[in-house]
């Protein structure tokens, strides 16, 4: 009762943020998700059977329309061959329009041409021509070429061939109808065309023979490359299969190559897509199946289910909410400890204590955590003093720089006055001005390149003043760079150093040169000397120092801060590098991705 009572109290006192909601609510969880998930995977794969079993079907029958289709369509080449090959048909084409045993051969071959027709009832026509005579004998009329009644066999078919194989042609008789399917073998004599023979198949026969077969042929469809060489509906012959509504609405265009069946929401209704591509002629055999009648058996399943899933819920319910208020038992002796810990050698006889030793465990850990958690709040309150203490000094150390900013300007406007114009103090005093100006410029680190150098230029009007003839600087960065960002004050660090430890230590005139290229790696700076130079251990050592971001030797100081300022807003994979001159002297190059922007900035 006790608990009870404990549990209805911290219901109502923590609603649902109680642990033992949390609890109810993960059990039911942990036990309703796998029972969902059974449940729909048993839907799934009875859906998936069923669905499994249809494709099968439907390809299977997709299969036997493909061997009636091709053993017809191998049928009128064998006739054609078989024409071709005959030597009254060879003497025929060889002949002069001239000869005079030539009506007695064109009569021989009319016999042929008429059993092969009468005989196959989808056969609408055969032809037999000759080039060297121009003539063409069928089964409806025999004429010459310029006067047989089909116009169009001889460019849309004849013409077109350029090997001695069979072709297959669709074609309208005279761009009208009938609606043709043609086979046609040409004929050659020592490598030379001498004619051709021709099988004109009758779509519409082709289409009153294969319905007799007692084969499903709706929605079935016979593509020759993109064009339907047959279908249920005679107005889609040669048509493009992306203007028939069917086919462009099931997206099966992709280069299918092997036999392959999906399911494809069309206008709102499930089909079976059957697609079974032929090596014979290029072909492919499309079968759209709708599945309406077997909606019937899937609403039955999903009743099935959705009943099976109810009284699972409420059993699953039922089972949490007891395993809940077994698992609430233990939470509710460690919450009687934490709220009073002097009593908490009271609440347990030895047996309970035996029994509750992990609830001792905890409470106990709990306590040391309070006690950690106050003394690690006191050194946050130390450490917080010391960060004020900081910026106080910091925002003292700002008022300097701004100090000598304006008394820089004050000096310049005396020297003008002085000498009632500008002059070379001034100047100098200016260019200095500029760069402190730039360096208290903290709003943004980023400027342009063409900023940068400017920035750059300034400081070596003041070196060059300072050491006149002394060194000759050349810029040589690329013009297409001129508008990407850079570090503020990252080429005037680097011309410092070339000129302080390189060409100031020397006795000869020196060199600096300034380059800007575009890698793969991102915007590359060098800025190379002809100075002193430096050891190689000495060197070796300031490249490990630089690939590391540790701090460098003080007379260095410039290459650490520009160094590190560029891996804090790029990354690891940028900064500064070093390497020996290729003659004398040392090159220092800046590595930063190339950007047009301010995008990687917060």
């Amino acid at each position: 009762m006790k608990t009870n009572r404990n549990l209805i109290q911290a219901v109502r006192m923590y609603k649902f943020q109680s642990l033992f909601i949390k609890s109810l609510i993960l059990i039911f969880l942990l036990v309703i998700v796998p029972f969902t998930g059974l449940s729909v995977v048993t839907y799934v794969q009875m859906n998936k059977a069923i669905e499994t079993e249809i494709s099968g079907v439907n390809m299977n029958s997709l299969y036997r329309v493909k061997d009636s289709i091709e053993t017809i369509f191998k049928q009128m080449e064998r006739v054609s061959l078989e024409l071709t090959y005959q030597d009254d048909v060879a003497s025929f084409m060889l002949s002069p329009a001239d000869n005079t045993t030539l009506n007695s051969k064109m009569k021989t071959i009319h016999d042929k041409i008429s059993m092969f027709t009468r005989s196959i009832k989808y056969m609408d026509s055969l032809y037999v021509y000759s080039e060297r005579n121009s003539y063409m004998l069928s089964n409806r009329f025999d004429s010459p070429l310029a006067e047989f009644d089909d116009k169009t066999w001889y460019k849309s078919v004849y013409q077109k061939m350029d090997s001695n194989r069979s072709y297959l042609d669709l074609r309208k008789r005279n761009d009208i109808y009938p609606y043709f399917i043609s086979f046609t073998l040409p004929a050659y004599s020592y490598g030379t065309r001498i004619g051709a023979v021709t099988a004109n198949i009758d779509i519409e026969e082709l289409r009153n023979y294969l319905f007799q077969t007692g084969e499903q042929f709706e929605n079935t469809y016979i593509l020759s490359g993109d064009m339907v060489a047959y279908s249920n509906n005679r107005n889609e012959f040669m048509s493009n299969i992306h203007d028939i509504d069917l086919l462009s609405s099931a997206d099966i265009f992709a280069n299918i190559t092997a036999p392959n069946t999906m399911i494809k929401a069309i206008h709102n209704q499930k089909y079976i897509v059957s697609v079974l591509p032929s090596e014979y002629k290029n072909l492919t055999y499309i079968s759209l199946l709708p599945l309406n009648n077997y909606e019937q058996k899937m609403n039955e399943l999903r009743t099935f289910l959705y009943l099976f899933f109810a009284i699972g819920v409420v059993i699953v319910l039922v089972v949490s909410l007891l395993i809940s208020i077994k698992t609430f038992s233990p939470v509710n002796q460690i919450m009687s400890m934490i709220e009073d810990q002097e009593k908490l050698e009271p609440l347990m006889d030895t047996n309970e204590k035996n029994k509750w030793n992990e609830l001792r465990t905890i409470t106990t850990t709990i306590f040391r955590t309070l006690d950690a958690k106050r003394g690690l709040e006191q050194e946050l309150q130390l450490r917080m003093y010391s960060l004020r203490k900081a910026q106080t000094i910091a925002l003292q150390n700002q008022t300097t720089p701004h100090f000598l900013y304006n008394t820089l300007e004050t000096i310049k406007y005396l020297a003008i006055e002085l000498t009632k114009g500008h002059n070379t103090v001034s100047r100098m005093v200016t260019s200095l001005s500029d760069l402190l100006r730039r360096s208290l410029d903290t709003d943004n680190p980023l400027t342009e390149i063409s900023d940068e150098i400017q920035h750059a230029k300034q400081y070596v009007e003041i070196m060059q003043a300072r050491y006149p003839n002394k060194f000759d600087v050349i810029w040589q960065i690329q013009d297409s760079l001129l508008t990407c960002q850079i570090l503020k004050i990252s080429i005037q660090p680097l011309l410092e150093n070339a000129f302080q430890h390189g060409i100031i230590p020397t006795r000869n005139p020196g060199q600096i040169i300034i380059t800007g290229l575009r890698t793969s790696d991102g915007i590359v700076i060098t800025v190379s000397d002809n100075g002193k130079g430096m050891p190689e251990d000495q060197l070796t050592s300031l490249q490990q120092k630089l690939a590391s971001g540790v701090s460098l030797e003080e007379k260095h100081i410039g290459l650490k801060n520009l160094n590190q300022r560029i891996k804090l807003l790029f990354g690891d994979a940028y900064g500064v590098f070093i390497t020996p001159n290729l003659h004398r002297g040392l090159a220092v190059f800046i590595v930063i991705p190339e950007k047009n922007d301010n995008q990687y900035i917060e």
